[in-house]
């Protein structure tokens, strides 16, 4: 669809016209009808208005809103037919798609041909942007540079795409021209106020419709209620007895190209009448007649075909038969084919006479980019000539030699890409690129833009980069999914390049640059006192164990630290418990058997800085090792701290302590011991994520899959996320863009026992409906639909806050097949407390904050509470199974009240905090059916919280069973 509107204010006083539109066929379905109303009213104050001079302008400004009769300036009109584009990075991949398939769409019938913009080359070019106008262009070329066709976002549809670039191509409207008041009425008094300039008719020395008849079926022609006062009135109408018939032909379609658009085109751009454009990735291809070679005329033909595959691709051509007249040096009758889409391409080959069995004489021709030109010349020499029979095939990949593409098969150097990128990858393809440099040079990878195939072992589409030339080089890694690789540098002077896809699933692709990189330390120029490392750009020089790099970055320097192999063992800062030294660092190394973490617990911590702030002088650098090799941050600590825990990734861990040159204090003292890594085999049979607690392991997916009920495989999800984020933002698809059709996505909120998710919508934008029958988002209070429904909700109005009755939420998202809007955007967080049921013969389980995992501290000012209830003559039981709270004799800043009762009212069965409980007082048990936990931290010193089961017994249960984790922690009996 398509709309066109300006300010009546600014009318007055802009004289640039514009071109903009929105048609609405007479047939369209009644519910674009909103959309359409909305757009007009939308567009009204900031559309151009057209001059005063409205016929004078015509001729001196090219930004307008008539078009489609063509135009009669022949400046305007764009050489060789080739019309160089650039598409703004505000788009999209599905929309930048969307424009290549309506450019597409005039190359496959038209010789006017769509390139990507070389600044070296094209001055006048095209740019794909979205403007204040919504839908606009300038009618042909303007001849200054760069000019705007404008898709808005209720202009992103193929037809109206491909009705822009008609205006770009150089076509006025087709109601404009000037003998369509012999074919159409224009019922002024119907159109709104403003508008009427659009229906202008415009003169023979702006149009020139090159001798066709008036076309109703054009692309460009308006519909019936275009600018309509209201959408059932008509504002340009066919006249009655079209084709000696009394039914009116239908106007205003925009699904594609007419007959007559492509004959005028045609006419227009003097397109060779014989020939045609080629798309396809494979098939065949020959000059007129060739099968009927007897008796056939040739003479003065010319002939142009126009090979087109997507980028990243090259065309490979074999000519099978050729049979045509002409001497040796092929002046009169030959067949030319140029590396590229237009006469200015470089030549590859220039063919003439008779061969038969060509394929076995010369070898297949190969362009270097996407691009190809056959043309055929011949004159009466030819005549009872067959011409030629061609093979053409859609190839990629290539060797890149020293950075040079002059060999064979040839390949520009710098910039690799899957076939058809941006736009989805071909199924079934493989490509090979193979790179060498100079000697002592190294190869350089680093990728752009990264979109495969998800796969845990990337067993279906991949990139595979080998370090050498061979497909048995050593691998360096197979890469998929969307997680752009960290940059790639080969050992020596090649690489190979390996894309596989297979015949399913096709994503966006990748963009990859290769560059040559110098191999010092190979020249032996890097200085390094002790050894020299190529695996990063650029070059570093490394030291042995016990020493360290000095300032200069060469030379290797003792320090402290060392290497612990023991199962447990303590680890002090120097001259710990005295003052550590200044400009110090040491580093330690923790090795555990494979399997096993490391645990490190600070009983001391006392350096410079504040832990709340960042730690720039004076630290304490905590990392891990992890399966790769590479060492990831556990965290850096500074300032006064009253104890903590790190554990490690896998089984090394480094410590790094700092100090700079001014402040020192006391420092610090560790334990250390090793604990088995459930994670570390087989990934504790996890099919995406283990995560290591004490004592077990638990497993979860990646986003997009979901967890199998046997809660270690993972299903792929499609549009599913399983979030366990304390808070954090999501949305629809594509937001802040429209959202795709028919589409559905489902999140799956969790977090800890005992805590609720809360959902704030901060913007909401669908389909509006009474029942929300069509695009909706509802939500559950659980984890599947299964649950019971919140709400369903739709249109434009944001929900209310919502809050789950439990650790689960349910949200899920439907789009139909029409009418897309920018959907929402949210955010999540957690609530800690709620209204629990206590369940006989069942343990569930409460933690004081959602981050708890026995090492993780709550946060300041902390105020939750939970009432647990039994059913009729059972009472409530819990049991601490971990308890670590702020130490106090009277429990008056970090607290946990146990009430025995439903509210604060009732007695206080503890009040808790600290560190230590007696064995026999790790147990309580409420009197009645119900009971009240409340937790709260002051804004000051917090710790690792805790963690209670809570179940229901028969009242008459003995309650003083001893208890099944005696843990050391210390109760605060109220008075």
């Amino acid at each position: 669809m398509e709309q066109e509107s300006r300010s009546q204010q600014q009318a007055r006083a802009n004289t640039t016209t514009f071109a903009s539109n929105f048609t609405q066929s007479s047939s369209a379905s009644k519910m674009f009808a909103p959309i359409a109303i909305a757009f007009i009213v939308s567009i009204l104050a900031i559309d151009c208005s057209p001059p005063l001079d409205h016929q004078q302008t015509h001729e001196s400004q090219i930004l307008v809103r008539h078009k489609r009769a063509a135009t009669a300036r022949q400046d305007r009109l764009w050489e060789d037919a080739v019309i160089p584009y650039e598409i703004d990075p505000i788009f999209s991949d599905e929309r930048t798609a969307l424009f290549r398939s309506a450019m597409r769409h005039w190359e496959n019938h038209t010789c006017v041909k769509f390139v990507e913009r070389q600044p070296d080359e094209h001055r006048n070019y095209i740019v794909f942007t979205e403007r204040s106008c919504g839908c606009c262009s300038f009618v042909g070329k303007r001849g200054n540079g760069a000019q705007a066709i404008s898709i808005g976002k209720h202009c992103d549809k193929f037809g109206i795409v491909v009705h822009e670039l008609g205006h770009v191509v150089g076509f006025w409207h087709e109601h404009t021209r000037p003998d369509r008041d012999q074919h159409v009425q224009i019922i002024g008094k119907n159109i709104m106020s403003g508008q009427e300039y659009n229906f202008n008719k415009l003169t023979k020395d702006e149009v020139n419709s090159l001798g066709l008849a008036y076309d109703y079926d054009s692309i460009l022609h308006y519909a019936t209620n275009t600018f309509a006062k209201d959408t059932y009135l008509d504002t340009i109408l066919p006249l009655h007895g079209h084709l000696n018939t009394e039914t009116r032909p239908e106007i205003g379609q925009r699904v594609r190209l007419s007959v007559g658009d492509i004959a005028q085109t045609n006419l227009l751009y003097k397109c060779p009448k014989c020939g045609r454009t080629i798309q396809q990735t494979s098939g065949w291809f020959q000059s007129p007649n060739y099968y009927l070679q007897a008796n056939s005329d040739t003479s003065g033909e010319f002939c142009e075909w126009r090979l087109s595959v997507g980028l990243g691709e090259r065309i490979l051509i074999n000519l099978t038969d050729l049979d045509l007249a002409g001497p040796s040096n092929c002046v009169s009758d030959y067949i030319e084919i140029r590396d590229g889409y237009t006469f200015k391409a470089p030549l590859i080959a220039k063919l003439c006479g008779h061969i038969s069995g060509l394929r076995d004489i010369l070898r297949p021709i190969v362009s270097t980019n996407n691009r190809l030109l056959v043309t055929m010349r011949t004159t009466s020499a030819s005549n009872n000539k067959k011409g030629f029979l061609a093979q053409h095939e859609t190839v990629c990949g290539g060797q890149i030699i020293n950075f040079d593409w002059s060999h064979w098969p040839p390949l520009n150097s710098s910039i690799i890409q899957t076939p058809n990128w941006p736009e989805h990858y071909r199924p079934s393809k493989e490509c090979l690129w193979q790179v060498s440099a100079d000697e002592n040079h190294q190869i350089s990878l680093r990728f752009d833009s990264f979109d495969l195939e998800s796969h845990d072992s990337c067993a279906y589409d991949y990139v595979e980069i080998r370090d050498g030339e061979h497909l048995n080089s050593e691998l360096i890694g197979r890469f998929c999914g969307n997680r752009i690789p960290d940059q790639i540098l080969s050992s020596g002077q090649s690489m190979l390049i390996k894309f596989v896809s297979d015949s399913d699933v096709n994503r966006g692709g990748f963009l990859a640059s290769l560059q040559p990189e110098l191999d010092e330390c190979k020249l032996g120029t890097h200085g390094c006192s002790y050894r020299c490392s190529n695996a990063a750009v650029p070059y570093r020089c490394e030291c042995p164990f016990g020493l360290e790099l000095a300032p200069d970055g060469k030379n290797c320097i003792p320090t402290c630290g060392g290497v612990r192999n023991e199962s447990t063992g303590q680890i002090n800062s120097p001259a710990f418990p005295d003052l550590y030294p200044t400009s110090t660092r040491c580093i330690w190394d923790i090795y555990a058997p494979a399997h096993h973490r490391i645990t490190l617990n600070f009983t001391h911590f006392d350096l410079e800085g504040i832990k709340a702030q960042d730690c720039d002088y004076d630290y304490v650098d905590i990392r891990s090792k992890n399966s790769d090799g590479k060492f990831v941050k556990n965290g850096i600590y500074c300032g006064p701290n009253q104890g903590f825990i790190v554990t490690s990734v896998a089984n090394v861990m480094r410590i790094e302590f700092n100090s700079d040159n001014s402040i020192q204090k006391s420092g610090f003292s560790a334990n250390y011991f090793i604990d088995r890594d459930e994670c570390a085999t087989n990934n504790g049979g996890c099919q995406h994520i283990c995560t290591n607690t004490i004592g077990s392991y638990q497993c979860s997916c990646n986003n997009g899959f979901v967890l199998h009920e046997n809660k270690h495989d993972c299903l792929e999800g499609h549009c599913t996320y399983s979030i366990s984020t304390p808070d954090g933002p999501f949305h629809s698809p594509n937001f802040p863009n429209t959202y795709q059709p028919n589409k559905e996505c489902a999140w799956v909120f969790s977090t800890a026992p005992g805590h609720r998710i809360k959902l704030i919508f901060d913007q909401f934008d669908l389909e509006s409906h009474q029942e929300c029958a069509y695009d909706h988002v509802a939500i559950y209070d659980g984890e599947s639909v299964e649950d019971p429904a919140l709400g369903r909700f739709c249109g434009s109005r944001r929900p209310l806050t919502l809050v789950s009755s439990f650790n689960m939420l349910y949200l899920l998202f439907r789009s139909d097949a029409t009418n897309e809007k920018r959907g929402f955007n949210a955010t999540h967080s957690t609530v800690c407390g709620g209204r629990l049921q206590a369940n006989l013969n069942r343990n569930d389980r409460i933690y004081s904050h959602p981050l708890f995992d026995g090492v993780t501290h709550y946060s300041r000012n902390e105020d939750c509470e939970w009432l647990i209830e039994a059913n009729f003559n059972q009472r409530v039981r819990i049991e601490f199974t971990f308890f670590m709270l702020e130490p106090d004799n009277n429990c008056n800043y970090d607290q946990t009240i146990i009430y025995d009762g439903s509210d604060d009212t009732a007695k206080q069965l503890a009040r808790l905090c600290g560190t230590e409980i007696s064995k026999e007082q790790t147990k309580i048990t409420s009197s009645g059916e119900s009971m009240m936990i409340v937790f709260r931290s002051d804004d000051s010193i917090n710790n690792k919280g805790f963690s209670l089961t809570y179940t229901a017994i028969e009242s008459s249960e003995d309650d003083s069973a001893p208890a099944s984790h005696p843990l050391g922690i210390k109760f605060t009996q109220p008075s």
